[in-house]
């Protein structure tokens, strides 16, 4: 079975490979998995507490911690790889 399972994945990265965009961002990410898998901001603010703390990350006010990206991750099934990258967070003056 892991013989079959190796010559799955290498078939289909032959195919349709994963380039990573060195552009992208973890908001970015996150915009994509509400906008494009089905996702709410709800959700996400649900995940993080609240409406307005889920309004700052999206805002890029208020940068996602350790504890975030983990509940994110594991809720959307989206890899912390993703998550973790540096980002611009615009401070409140």
């Amino acid at each position: 079975m892991d013989v079959l399972l190796a010559l799955v994945e290498a078939y289909e990265e032959k195919l349709w490979p994963i380039d990573i965009d060195e552009n992208f961002d973890p908001i970015d990410v996150l915009n994509h998995a509400i906008e494009e898998m089905g996702h709410t901001q709800a959700e996400l603010a649900d995940l993080l507490g609240s409406r307005s703390r889920a309004s700052e990350i999206l805002s890029r006010r208020r940068a996602l911690t350790v504890e975030m990206i983990h509940k994110i991750g594991k809720a959307w099934k989206i890899s912390a790889d993703l998550l973790v990258r540096p980002y611009r967070v615009d401070h409140a003056a």
